[in-house]
């Protein structure tokens, strides 16, 4: 007689796949750590020709996509991703920025992108707006856009809310690992700052350094290059100059801070 058939267990579902295109490697590194203990797999592109080349194949059920890169910023990306054909054409694209302004919301919109997230990355605004886009788009719910962040609060040197959520997200031994890397780039990018002359250029070095010394909770440092970004958008040269000078003081000051509490050596 036959043995009866014996209930057999479903498959269990694949992880997610999700690109994070960041010219960053420390903000991939953050943006990994919060990702993929959620159960997702993180995949990473330098830039955005990289992404599109990614993407090309299909198989990402998401893609993070920081605005400002080099070689090929966010928003050509994107533009490109949607002339693809099939599923890789309509891939959710979030964008990744700091600058989170009605101006800056509707350029996103516009190159096809779905949705944003700030910059300093928020650990729950990050999970779940991917939670939210990896739903079936008949149980998403998509929030009023949200006004921008204030600006940076009267305070000291650091950010210690922002510290104190790092250190959840990635853990001391991370934590100290990616200060270092940050400390180490953000020196050769003070160096650059110095040595350029070219606004377009000192746009990006600020823009770059703003999102950084903000992810890393470095306040002072993230608000003067804000300030020299928006000077040199302005095409002001004489306070883009003054504001250039205040970077490697408000540096040291930030690396010194970090070691003082402890996050350094």
């Amino acid at each position: 007689m036959p043995s009866p058939l014996l209930p057999t267990e479903p498959e269990p579902a694949a992880p997610r796949r999700i690109l994070v295109v960041e010219d960053s490697p420390l903000n991939q590194t953050l943006v990994t750590a919060i990702l993929a203990p959620a159960g997702y797999r993180i995949e990473t592109a330098g830039n955005g020709l990289e992404a599109v080349m990614a993407a090309q194949d299909g198989g990402f059920d998401l893609i993070l996509m920081d605005v400002s890169m080099p070689e090929m910023d966010g928003l050509t990306a994107t533009r490109l991703l949607r002339g693809l054909p099939g599923a890789a054409g309509r891939v959710p694209v979030v964008a990744m920025t700091a600058d989170v302004g009605d101006g800056d919301r509707a350029r996103c919109r516009e190159a096809g992108m779905n949705d944003h997230v700030g910059k300093p990355i928020d650990r729950a605004q990050l999970l779940d707006t991917v939670a939210r886009w990896l739903r079936p788009a008949a149980e998403r719910e998509i929030p009023a856009p949200c006004a921008a962040a204030a600006a940076d609060e009267d305070g000291g040197v650091l950010d210690p809310e922002v510290l104190t959520q790092l250190a959840q997200d990635l853990g001391a031994e991370l934590l100290g690992e990616v200060l270092r890397q940050f400390v180490a780039e953000t020196r050769e990018r003070v160096e650059r700052i110095a040595g350029l002359s070219d606004l377009a250029l000192l746009t990006r070095e600020a823009h770059t350094l703003k999102s950084t010394a903000g992810t890393f909770g470095a306040r002072s440092l993230c608000a003067a290059a804000r300030a020299l970004e928006m000077a040199c958008r302005d095409g002001a040269a004489a306070p883009a100059e003054a504001l250039r000078g205040d970077i490697p003081h408000l540096a040291g000051e930030a690396i010194a801070a970090y070691r003082a509490a402890g996050y350094l050596d």
